[in-house]
């Protein structure tokens, strides 16, 4: 990395070494940390600060240098016969290296592997500091072991220790960046700190190997003008391939390590976290690589810290070493009878070793229920599940309908319902089938031919109770698909909510039905603005799913998305927030599931709140992260939020996405990598809703059957209109008819707000932006600060028309808010001259009234003039809240 990144990515490690080599004083440092991590590059980039690009000196030392006296010396004192004697080979040193070299400040040596260090250099070194003659900085991996040469060095008071920690968040997307030379999605930089451990020496390397492989991806059919928002990039395939690139990165890695230690990464790789037990059953060391934040521990487990590296690892290891190393794994865990993991069972199966299937069906049902659905797909190919059993024929339909290949899905599924025999199992692939199908495309015909080819099935069954079951499930299932197709496509008659309701409590209820028939009231809910029935309908629907797991993997990501929409629009922004904090996920398959939905709901957010550009650069790029993986399916809505972004900023439609949707609407094509695209969502209520407002609505639709998404039209339209000529048309009334029948403290305000504005009440609109600013709702606290000034200064006091003014101000520059058309004439009121500001710079300096009017050649009774409009304006009475004001 640059010197400059560097400084900005260790700001603090960096700046200590740069005091340490610029100190007059006898110094020294001794920087450690994981392999890759950056400790060389750290100095190398202090010395060129510094101005000294090599050292006078470097030292590598080595495991076999370690017992040979001065061994880490000894390149330089190839001079002498013997290099025993401490004081010759200071003497050598000092003739022969140091005394010729002009001094230009500190002479600087670096060791490099300081953790070999001999002890007899360690001591000639230490007399070197001590004596003033150079500093040395002496760079090791991992912690100091008690007694060894490098922990007594440390121990002098003129030696530093730095431990150089992984990278944050900030300094990943700093150094990714870099690399990209492009802006990265916050998705792709969590995917990139998950799967580099913050190490910087493999997020480089990563990036550079998925822009090589064409995997660093940006969605084209967006605007790509950066002055309106930068285009943003995503990883669209969150693992490369291991291409020579990393390949060489990983066999430098272990080439660092001893030969031991270089086992345990491999196991690690291969077969995944293990506890500690296993390692120490195997004889395979792990705590210096735990101290050297190589290897993380999560409670017993022990995994290498870097997805990628342990990819890497799991590519370098030779047939060989895998079955030695398998061989000692199995024997470990028998010893200390333990169950295979889903990845240690793949690592067998990889290997041609034997598992029971009914061993790889349990796991990899695990895998799919924790999201991993690699790991799953791959156990139910190598394991053969299809063709062993039913139960892992129906697990590859869900994992491959968790992954988004809904395309493969209903083509498993199709192939695998001519076969099952079990009627539970055979009615779940139907139940699934219809919701791949209806999730596809709307195809009514194909639908119905669904629904009776699975009444048919059960035709000459003979077993009366599995027939009443798998009955039961067919009656279910198509009353939820009636349901679901009224509510998400323009075609039928929305239910009402009384008949969904009673439907969704009956005790007999399948649980899939409940929680899709759940799912379908809530956007009901939802577009007519009962965000709070909502929330009360989706809260225990998550809980369910957290209990039946064999469902979460398929809803969760959705009820997150509505509970995370409902609480933003019902205006409870903060418990949004913690939602969404809950969801961001640490490992590599949640980050990928949630991402597209994450970036929309915190889109969504900045659009309420007024941050305007910040929300469509957020929208953006949950687009482009939605088009790569959509299981909340909600694309349209995002594309239509987007569009909607780009009409009230009087920003043309890019064409590539206008012929995008186009397309969409004519053939429904499915990328070539089988995931979704905008025409399975765009039927969908809310994207249906958006639709309708930026005038694409279906025939027979339009804005007002959508009540919530009516009110914020409204809002932003009510927003830009002076008090006088809302009074004379019918969006005041229109909006506080939807205001008053919705539910949420964002719809409360907006009612206020309204209200207010119609009446003469001035104080009211001043309380009422208090109340809102209270709730994070900043654009109803500025609207009504905005509408309040214009009264006072209807009224001749401009003074608190000032003092309004300069609080809206300070919100929506606090809040990085845009304002609109209307705020921005309205605050204009403030605006200083230049004569004002001129004399406003002068009154901050100290000068008085004549000075001032000396000083531009005025008169004084001018002058005067001037500050008493500034007071005005700025809404103060003393000359001393001048420097406490931005003008």
């Amino acid at each position: 990395m640059q010197e400059s990144l560097i400084s900005r990515t260790h700001p603090t490690e960096y700046d200590e070494l740069l005091n340490i080599i610029n100190s007059p004083d006898p110094s020294g440092a001794v920087i450690l940390g994981g392999l890759g991590i950056g400790k060389t590059t750290l100095v190398e980039a202090v010395l060129a600060a510094s101005g000294r690009s090599e050292p006078v000196m470097r030292l590598y030392c080595a495991p076999s240098l370690s017992n040979v006296p001065h061994g880490a010396l000894s390149p330089y004192l190839g001079g002498l016969e013997s290099i025993e004697d401490a004081v010759t080979v200071l003497r050598e040193l000092n003739t022969t290296l140091l005394a010729p070299i002009p001094h230009q400040g500190a002479r600087i040596i670096v060791v490099e592997d300081a953790q070999y260090l001999d002890a007899q250099s360690c001591f000639v070194l230490s007399l070197l500091v001590e004596n003033d003659v150079v500093k040395v900085i002496a760079v090791g991996t991992g912690t100091l072991a008690e007694g060894s040469p490098l922990s007594t060095l440390c121990e002098l008071p003129a030696f530093v220790r730095i431990h150089l920690q992984p990278l944050d968040l900030a300094g990943i997307k700093e150094a990714a960046q870099a690399v990209a030379g492009r802006k990265l999605s916050e998705g792709t930089i969590r995917i990139i700190e998950r799967v580099s451990g913050g190490n910087p020496r493999v997020v480089e390397a990563f990036v550079a190997s998925c822009i090589d492989q064409g995997i660093l991806y940006q969605d084209e059919t967006l605007l790509q003008e950066p002055a309106v928002h930068e285009p943003v990039w995503i990883i669209a395939q969150a693992l490369p391939e291991i291409d020579a690139r990393l390949r060489a990165l990983g066999r430098e890695f272990l080439r660092l390590v001893s030969d031991e230690e270089r086992r345990t990464l491999q196991l690690l790789a291969l077969a995944g976290p293990q506890c500690k037990a296993v390692l120490d059953e195997c004889s395979l060391p792990y705590r210096r690589l735990v101290d050297s934040d190589d290897l993380e521990v999560r409670g017993e487990k022990v995994l290498v810290r870097s997805t990628l590296l342990q990819r890497i690892f799991r590519a370098l290891a030779s047939v060989q070493q895998n079955a030695e190393l398998q061989e000692l794994w199995a024997a470990a865990i028998s010893s200390l009878a333990m169950q295979p993991t889903a990845r240690e069972i793949l690592w067998c199966l990889d290997l041609g070793v034997d598992v029971p299937s009914e061993q790889i069906l349990r796991r990899a049902t695990q895998a799919a229920e924790e999201l991993n659905f690699h790991v799953a797909l791959r156990l139910c190919l190598l394991g053969q599940l299809s063709q062993h059993h039913e139960e892992g024929a129906l697990l590859e339909a869900k994992v491959l309908l968790g992954m988004g290949h809904h395309y493969a899905a209903r083509a498993h599924l199709l192939r695998i319902i001519e076969h099952l025999t079990d009627l539970d199992l055979l009615g779940q692939a139907y139940a699934l089938l219809l919701e791949v199908t209806s999730c596809i495309e709307i195809d009514g015909q194909e639908l119905e031919s669904i629904l009776d080819r699975w009444e048919a099935a059960v035709a000459h069954h003979g077993d009366k109770v599995a027939v009443g079951r798998f009955l039961a499930l067919h009656a279910d299932a198509s009353r939820t698909l009636s349901f679901w197709l009224n509510v998400n496509s323009p075609f039928g008659q929305s239910p009402s909510v009384q008949e969904m309701r009673d439907f969704l409590e009956s005790p007999d209820l399948n649980i899939q039905a409940r929680i899709i028939g759940a799912m379908t009231l809530s956007d009901l809910y939802s577009a007519t603005g009962s965000c709070r029935d909502a929330l009360d309908l989706l809260m225990p629907t998550l809980q369910l799913l957290k209990e039946e797991t064999v469902f979460g993997s398929l809803y969760e990501v959705r009820v997150f998305f509505r509970i995370g929409w409902n609480l933003l629009f019902a205006g409870e922004y903060d418990r949004a927030q913690e939602l969404i904090e809950q969801y961001r996920g640490t490992r590599l398959w949640i980050i990928d599931q949630y991402r597209g939905a994450i970036s929309l709901l915190e889109g969504i957010k900045d659009l309420l709140q007024g941050r305007v550009r910040q929300a469509l650069e957020k929208i953006a790029e949950a687009v482009t992260e939605l088009r790569t993986l959509d299981p909340t399916q909600v694309l349209a809505l995002a594309c239509n939020l987007y569009r909607m972004l780009l009409c009230n900023l009087a920003l043309p439609q890019p064409v590539a996405l206008q012929r995008d949707l186009e397309e969409e609407r004519i053939n429904g094509a499915p990328l070539t990598t089988g995931q979704l695209r905008e025409k399975s969502s765009e039927y969908r209520i809310l994207a249906r809703g958006f639709a309708a407002g930026i005038g694409s609505a279906y025939p027979g639709e339009r804005l007002r059957d959508f009540p919530l998404i009516e009110r914020e039209f409204l809002f932003n339209k009510t927003r830009q209109l002076p008090d006088e000529k809302l009074l004379h048309g019918r969006e005041a009334e229109q909006l506080r008819t939807l205001a008053a029948q919705q539910q949420g403290s964002r719809a409360q305000l907006l009612l206020q707000l309204i209200n207010l504005r119609a009446s003469g009440d001035t104080e009211a609109l001043e309380k009422l932006s208090v109340e809102a600013l209270q709730k994070s709702e900043y654009l109803v606290a500025v609207e009504s600060l905005a509408r309040a000034a214009e009264r006072h200064v209807a009224a001749g006091d401009q003074r608190s028309c000032g003092a309004l003014l300069r609080r809206a101000a300070s919100l929506i520059e606090l809040h990085d808010m845009d304002p609109g058309k209307y705020l921005t004439r309205v605050l204009a009121m403030t605006a200083l001259t230049a004569r004002e500001a001129e004399i406003v710079d002068l009154a901050r300096q100290g000068l008085n009234n004549a000075q001032i009017a000396r000083s531009l050649v005025l008169s004084q009774r001018t002058v005067e003039g001037h500050i008493y409009r500034v007071f005005s304006k700025l809404g103060i009475n003393e000359r001393s809240e001048l420097k406490r004001i931005s003008t």
